[in-house]
């Protein structure tokens, strides 16, 4: 199966947070308020009395922006629950499956899962040997001691060789295992 084919059915929008995308719209929302301020009291600054107002119109178009992530958020979750209740939130489930039912790209499914979790509207791990998701099961989180969080952007794979934590999240792993429990990262 070719890879346009095996990714059509996902989604093309994206599971991200939408504070960012508020925090620039209040920036741009902040300087055209004050431009007419300014230009109220007939105070001059950088010209910004002038030229300031204009940057009103950005800012509506990032707020937009910003409610629109929120809306996609809650889609993606409204489907993810969906898919988990199909399976009476029990069972162990391939990612691959839960994504192609849901129509959103597993990486997405990831972290809307991390979400669920972490407001305690679901429980789960992953099989440490398989990867699997296994539902109803839930896990505490224990952080190794000598964990250093990976960077932003990855090149490549981390190497967990030699390391007795998931050098994604820091989970304090038992020996021997093929993928981390908390966050089904394979090591």
């Amino acid at each position: 199966m070719s890879i346009e084919k095996k990714h059509r059915y996902y989604s093309k929008e994206k599971y991200e947070a939408a504070i960012g995308t508020f925090a620039v719209a209040i920036v741009f929302l902040f300087v055209g308020i004050l431009s007419i301020v300014l230009d109220f009291i007939n105070y001059s600054f950088i010209g910004l009395e002038h030229w300031g107002k204009f940057m009103l119109i950005p800012a509506f178009f990032i707020f937009i922006g910003g409610f629109t992530q929120i809306y996609t958020n809650m889609k993606f979750k409204k489907a993810i629950r969906l898919a988990l209740m199909e399976r009476g939130y029990k069972g162990t489930h391939k990612l691959e499956d839960i994504a192609l039912e849901a129509g959103i790209k597993p990486r997405d499914v990831l972290r809307v899962l991390i979400d669920l979790r972490n407001k305690g509207e679901v429980s789960y791990r992953f099989n440490s040997e398989t990867g699997e998701i296994i539902l109803g099961e839930s896990i505490s989180y224990i952080q190794a001691e000598n964990y250093v969080g990976p960077p932003k952007k990855l090149e490549a794979p981390l190497q967990s060789e030699g390391k007795n934590y998931c050098v994604y999240c820091g989970y304090k792993l038992r020996e021997g295992v093929r993928f981390c429990a908390n966050c089904g990262s394979e090591l």
